[in-house]
């Protein structure tokens, strides 16, 4: 009995040094930290373009990191909850079911609209008032999951200051999840990871909460030299087209209001950051002989880069604020963990479109499109395509994308059977492709069986701001670098994809990972 125990038990050693070995995993001296960045809205362009103003941590990654140039999503709907998603799962939304930060349900013949992270089965922990959340729409485990399974002991820690980032970047993992509730003001959890906040958590909630969010004035820090970065500081086509210049402040009576402004603003990196070091010595994140896991999602990026767009002095502002809090989060890392004892990944989640007024006034092709014009015209087309008749539904989609096609900016109209039979008819049916999952439809006509491409820099949008979710290289192009551990200095611009980092990382770390993702080994090449 003791001789068979012992062979099985030889067996199973062998068979998973053989899974490891096979995908070229195992590590001599693996980090024993693995930390995944994501920075909300961060344009693939902005870290060069204002790399003249940056001195801590965005300085560090672009000086001493392996850094991919031509790095992109590969799918077509560029939204904060899909993207976070592909980079923590190495697939597609087609596969992990991301699709968009809310879609449209299929449950037999009813649609209904879902957030992609809403779960009524997993209440705010607290605060049981407020709407579940968790991960039960996502498919697919990633990165965190890995690690949990191949060493139990893991600790896996991710912070945002949106649930939709927080919550994807730890995939299905069970572990320290949070992000701010602005109903509460501080970072909270769910029932799906915990029934009860830890000591840590609490205390920053009381201690240090409370002043970040008491300053509701944001005043321009970066040095007027550095002004000519970007863009003049003053157009009406930002913010709420009035108060466009700095220093920006609350204009709200309301306390409660003044402080959740804050926390759309550069406030929200920095009570990210200052968690993400609570979190780092309070749990002992590897500093205890386990290989434990850090996410990090920065979003004031993306509230910023909506009002004021990212090429702003605003935006140059934020990311100089973002880049001390980077400088501090890795100096800390090394501090208390050691030099080369850590692995990051650096990345976004998406882009954005600079204003089309911007483009316009520099001779581009750029347009901003009325909002009720677009759905006038599009629910005039949907009636002419049914018709008044009982038709299939397939007929329906064929004739509402002909009619599509043919608004002045529409660029093109996918059916779902376009993008789900045979051979994708150019790159961007294969981003979409990418982005489709049956019975979750992201898009105004998805539901009809219809996905609309528009026309690059036509900006489907309110009277001021910005945003995303195209195909294109604005929406798509992100950075991604590697530091720490193992990592050599340099640069390529050689085409990879967000999907490559979980399993690059896994990789570089010693982590099992599965054989079927989208995504591929990058570092080394």
């Amino acid at each position: 009995m003791r001789i068979s125990t012992l062979f099985l038990a030889l067996l199973m050693v062998t068979a998973l040094l053989g899974v490891r070995a096979a995908r070229g995993q195992e590590v001599p001296d693996p980090p024993s930290l693995v930390v995944v960045i994501a920075v909300d809205q961060l344009r693939g362009d902005l870290l060069d373009r204002y790399g003249g103003a940056f001195s801590g941590g965005l300085k560090r990654l672009s000086e001493e990191g392996y850094r991919y140039t031509n790095a992109s999503h590969a799918h077509s709907r560029t939204h904060t909850a899909a993207g976070h998603a592909t980079i923590a799962t190495g697939v597609y939304p087609s596969r992990h079911g991301i699709v968009a930060n809310e879609w449209q349900q299929r449950t037999g013949e009813i649609w209904q609209s879902l957030y992609s992270v809403a779960d009524p089965h997993s209440p705010i922990t607290g605060i049981d008032v407020l709407e579940g959340r968790s991960p039960t729409s996502l498919l697919r485990g990633g990165l965190a999951d890995w690690m949990l399974a191949q060493d139990p002991g893991t600790r896996v820690v991710s912070l945002s200051g949106k649930d939709r980032a927080a919550i994807t970047m730890a995939a299905k993992a069970r572990g320290e999840v949070y992000w701010i509730a602005p109903e509460r003001l501080g970072f909270v959890t769910s029932h799906y990871y915990r029934d009860d906040y830890p000591d840590w958590v609490s205390r920053f909630n009381e201690n240090v909460m409370p002043e970040l969010v008491s300053d509701s004035v944001w005043k321009r820090v970066v040095p007027e030299n550095k002004w000519g970065l970007a863009r003049p500081d003053s157009a009406e086509y930002e913010g709420d087209g009035v108060h466009t210049t700095f220093p920006h402040r609350s204009h709200s009576e309301d306390p409660w209001e003044r402080a959740a402004w804050t926390l759309e603003r550069p406030m929200v990196d920095k009570a990210v950051g200052l968690l993400a070091q609570e979190a780092i010595r309070a749990l002992k994140l590897g500093q205890r002989g386990e290989q434990d896991f850090l996410a990090l999602s920065f979003s004031a990026a993306d509230h910023v880069g909506h009002a004021y767009g990212p090429l702003s002095q605003e935006q140059l502002d934020n990311l100089v604020r973002l880049d001390h809090e980077l400088g501090v989060l890795f100096d800390v890392l090394d501090e208390e963990i050691g030099v080369g004892r850590w692995l990051a990944g650096f990345t976004a989640d998406h882009g954005v479109q600079t204003m089309p007024e911007y483009l316009a006034a520099n001779a581009e092709d750029a347009t901003r499109i009325a909002i009720p014009e677009v759905r006038r015209s599009l629910g005039a087309a949907l009636g002419e395509a049914m018709g008044g008749e009982s038709r299939p539904p397939a007929e329906v989609a064929e004739r509402l994308a002909g009619l599509a096609r043919d608004q002045e900016w529409v660029a093109e109209a996918y059916t779902h059977t376009q993008l789900t039979v045979g051979m994708p008819a150019d790159s961007f049916a294969t981003m979409y492709r990418n982005s489709y999952y049956p019975g979750r439809g992201g898009d105004i006509l998805s539901r009809f069986g219809v996905e609309l491409r528009l026309k690059p820099n036509y900006l489907l949008h309110g009277r001021t701001g910005t945003t995303h979710g195209s195909p294109y290289w604005y929406d798509r192009h992100v950075p991604l670098v590697l530091l720490g551990a193992g990592v050599q200095a340099g640069s390529t611009d050689r085409a990879v994809y967000t999907v490559d980092l979980a399993p690059t990382l896994a990789r570089m770390a010693g982590i099992a990972y599965p054989d079927d993702l989208d995504g591929a080994v990058i570092y080394p090449r």
